[in-house]
């Protein structure tokens, strides 16, 4: 208890509740009155915010407008009439000649908020699978081979070398927070605020992130909850003040167990990680070597933030070493490339494919079998993208509607092209017939 004070009023259960419907952290229909929520999927990259639209998934019907967006909504799109486009083949080799509203579209950004353990254990060296130097540092969290990297070093880098990935990206933002807070005395403080904000991740950004990791050292105990709970309230509130747009992620990196406040385990996992997704928030989890002991917490916070490993994965948390949803890696012999791995799978999931539907400024309805996409390289000309209703993750090289029938998703490479190239552009047409992947 005497630690839950240090953290302050908004770490207690009750008034995170009624922060929530005062309207400074997530819309909570339990505790709130909404009519509205906010949509969500399974896995990275995937979950638009808003509600259903009119047209079917199958891209039949019409979509109206919705007005302005908000949080609990979603931004409805337009109408049928434009300007003219020029003539485009279609699949059979004629041509479709119409009248069309084309707009440039962008693809849905990611916001990133980095939560990275620096207790006293991140000083000791990776064990590499020698499961005696595994428990040695929970007693001596030293390095026992002082020329080679701690686990804190190893981490360091490898997420120097997934922000690197990430920074030739557009509609990337990334925050860090290290737990716990900086410069802590008391070992188990964290931040109600990230100590490098979530901002655009450019280059003078990336900068101010390498200088912030420079300072860091490691100490102090594992205040897993208090950290990602005060993560949830401050992404959150950016959201809600329209800071923050897009898919929003948490990544939490711990080699340990909690270790400051364990009676507030059950209110992260219970209500805090499943209502962060209720706004679009979702969790990615590693745990590095040192955390057997948490598998079971973090198997269960990323079954529950929707970025479980498998489908069939184990959150049960029979015991408190059991689950294996999240990227665990205490049995590594390699966690330098393991972990450079799981980053970058993370930094893949997070970058969308995913687009809004543009409105007509005329307002009106939109035939959902007359839209069409094209792509225009920064070097090259430009190319039509046809949709194709394959599986999105291992057949289609085109474009569909996602799932709720109020995004157009793009598949296979034109995807890797749209996220990779900072100066290409994608144009969404309304008004002409779709032009689709020929039926084999």
């Amino acid at each position: 208890m005497r630690r839950l004070r240090r953290l302050g009023p908004t770490f207690s259960s009750p008034y995170f509740t009624a922060t929530l419907c005062a309207g400074a952290a997530l819309a909570l229909a339990a505790a709130c009155s909404s009519s509205r929520e906010p949509s969500t999927g399974i896995g990275g990259g995937d979950a638009g915010q808003g509600g259903a639209s009119s047209g079917g998934t199958d891209g039949t019907g019409s979509a109206g407008d919705s007005g302005a967006s908000s949080v609990g909504s979603w931004t409805g799109f337009g109408g049928t009439e434009g300007f003219p486009v020029e003539p485009e083949p279609t699949p059979d080799g004629g041509v479709t000649s119409c009248a069309a509203s084309e707009q440039q579209a962008v693809l849905i950004p990611a916001n990133l908020l980095f939560l990275i353990d620096r207790s006293g254990s991140m000083n000791c060296n990776p064990p590499e699978g020698d499961s005696a130097l595994n428990e040695l540092c929970k007693t001596d969290p030293v390095k026992q081979n002082p020329s080679d990297p701690s686990k804190w070093e190893v981490t360091r880098e490898a997420l120097r070398g997934a922000l690197d990935s990430l920074a030739d990206k557009p509609n990337v933002s990334v925050g860090i927070s290290v737990f716990p807070k900086p410069h802590d005395t008391e070992n188990c403080l964290v931040a109600e605020q990230p100590d490098v904000a979530i901002e655009r991740l450019d280059t003078a950004h990336r900068a101010e992130i390498d200088g912030f990791l420079d300072g860091v050292a490691p100490r102090g105990d594992t205040p897993i909850a208090g950290t990602t709970i005060l993560g949830y309230r401050y992404l959150s509130e950016r959201i809600r003040s329209g800071e923050l747009t897009g898919n929003t992620f948490v990544v939490l990196f711990t080699d340990g167990a909690e270790t400051c406040d364990a009676n507030y385990l059950g209110q992260l996992v219970e209500r805090d990680v499943p209502l962060a997704t209720r706004f679009n928030i979702k969790t990615f989890v590693i745990g590095a070597p040192g955390s057997e002991d948490g598998r079971a917490l973090l198997s269960q916070m990323a079954f529950g933030g929707l970025t479980p490993r498998t489908s069939s994965c184990d959150h049960s948390a029979a015991s408190v070493s059991a689950g294996d949803c999240h990227f665990d890696m205490t049995t590594s012999t390699d966690f330098a490339g393991e972990l450079a791995l799981a980053l970058q799978a993370i930094s893949d999931a997070s970058l969308s494919c995913q687009l809004d539907i543009p409105r007509n400024p005329s307002g009106g309805g939109v035939d959902l079998n007359q839209v069409n996409v094209t792509f225009t390289p920064g070097a090259g000309d430009v190319v039509s993208v046809l949709r194709d209703d394959r599986a999105c993750d291992s057949e289609a090289q085109g474009w569909q509607y996602s799932a709720d029938g109020t995004k157009i998703v793009l598949c296979g490479s034109i995807c890797d092209q749209a996220r990779s190239d900072a100066t290409g552009q994608v144009k969404i047409a309304l008004g002409c017939p779709t032009r689709r992947v020929p039926l084999r």
